[in-house]
């Protein structure tokens, strides 16, 4: 798509408002056509969008919320080549998500910034450009999501990346995205200057001299790690989606550990993921608060992407794995033996569990759905597998061909 051919559409029913995001893009040169409109358009009225053949960038004011919401949900169903950018007075995160519901995932406040403004009209040209650009040059994301704080989430992503990069025998990126606390610079003791929050500020400079300085290495595995706790440092918006495109020309598979709080370099780490697994426990709160990420997935079309990893199931006196699928109403494909003092002994070396363990074979399962590696068929190999693999997962044949369909 041609950026020179864009057109911009202003919908609000604010003189002023239409005004100043006007006059902060008439002079860009990628702009083609600039329409304003004083009140929100019917299905009708909106079809003069399809003249905008090589896409549209509506700016759509949410004054009128009840207003807005019909017309950003006819441009989300029958409009592909339209992306939004929400205008409104507040917003906090909830709206946020609902936002997302309805296919907008820039928004800028009033007062109207120029700066603002014209940052929204690049990023969402971006996204516009991307979806319209074939997939294949993308990696597979792979999304760790937490049921709540202390579920496991960063614990899977760590070791069943390590296992993908030994699988695949090519390097496998892992991208710490909880900013404020996140853990894998310390269970793979990094001591890299840099951080994912040097890349996030740099997204959009990222080259590969820039890169091979931000990441570390772990045999086979690429580590885009944890930064200190500094919370008062800022990042750009649009940081998490420059990253993991510079990385996707990099990489085939990359792993994102997050931290589960939904805010919007999450979501927007989300839409881009191939795979997200929910990680969570059997314990009742955990469940509770898994259903509601559940339940949120759901809403914002992802299910079809979503499947449970249960974490620290013990042999006995587990809550049962079909009981748990009805909770959630997602399956559950990978559960992950309790294996503390293991974990802990492979922090304690700054190492990847590896070996026929039943938590190393079961972070080697996930790994092989990330990576589509299949076991191998020489009979020498099958004989230094676990005598009971199968006791390991509670996956069965039955359940992984209904996944598959």
């Amino acid at each position: 798509m041609a950026q020179r051919s864009l057109t911009v559409a202003v919908i609000s029913p604010e003189a002023r408002v239409r005004e100043q995001i006007a006059s902060s893009v008439e002079e860009n040169p990628d702009i083609s056509a600039l329409w304003t409109l004083a009140d929100y358009p019917g299905p009708l009225e909106l079809t003069r969008l399809r003249e905008a053949r090589s896409g549209c960038i509506v700016f759509l004011d949410f004054s009128d919320p009840v207003r807005a919401t019909r017309v950003a949900s006819e441009l989300d169903q029958n409009y592909p080549l339209a992306s939004m950018v929400a205008v409104q007075a507040g917003n906090g995160p909830q709206g946020l998500i609902e936002l997302m519901q309805l296919g907008i995932r820039e928004v800028i406040t009033i007062p109207v910034s120029p700066v603002e403004v014209n940052e929204a009209l690049q990023r969402a040209s971006r996204k516009l450009r991307r979806e319209t650009e074939s997939r294949e040059q993308f990696a597979d994301i792979h999304a760790f999501l937490p049921a709540r704080p202390g579920s496991g989430a960063t614990t899977a992503a760590v070791h069943s990346a390590a296992a993908a990069a030994r699988l695949s025998a090519e390097p496998v990126l892992l991208i710490d995205f909880d900013l404020r606390l996140g853990m894998t610079s310390f269970l793979l003791k990094l001591h890299c200057q840099n951080s994912i929050l040097d890349a996030l500020a740099l997204s959009g400079q990222l080259e590969s001299t820039l890169w091979d300085q931000m990441v570390s290495h772990r045999e086979g595995l690429d580590i885009l790690g944890s930064a200190p706790m500094e919370f008062d440092r800022r990042f750009p918006d649009e940081g998490a989606i420059g990253v993991l495109e510079f990385a996707s020309r990099r990489y085939r598979n990359i792993c994102v550990d997050l931290p589960g709080e939904m805010r919007k370099h999450e979501l927007d780490t989300l839409h881009l993921s191939k795979n997200i697994f929910l990680v969570c426990t059997s314990e009742v709160g955990t469940l509770h608060m898994a259903k509601r990420k559940a339940e949120m997935l759901q809403s914002l079309g992802m299910q079809n992407r979503v499947s449970v990893v249960l974490n620290r199931v013990q042999s006995r006196g587990s809550m049962e794995i079909r009981d748990i699928e009805q909770v959630l109403r997602l399956p559950v494909l990978h559960t992950l033996p309790a294996a503390d003092s293991e974990i802990v002994a492979a922090t304690a070396s700054a190492v990847a569990l590896e070996g026929n363990s039943p938590i190393s074979a079961a972070m080697e399962h996930l790994a092989r759905r990330m990576t589509g590696v299949i076991p191998s068929a020489d009979p020498t190999a099958q004989k230094t597998k676990p005598r009971r693999f199968i006791d390991f997962f509670s996956v069965t044949p039955i359940r992984e061909v209904r996944k598959a369909r």
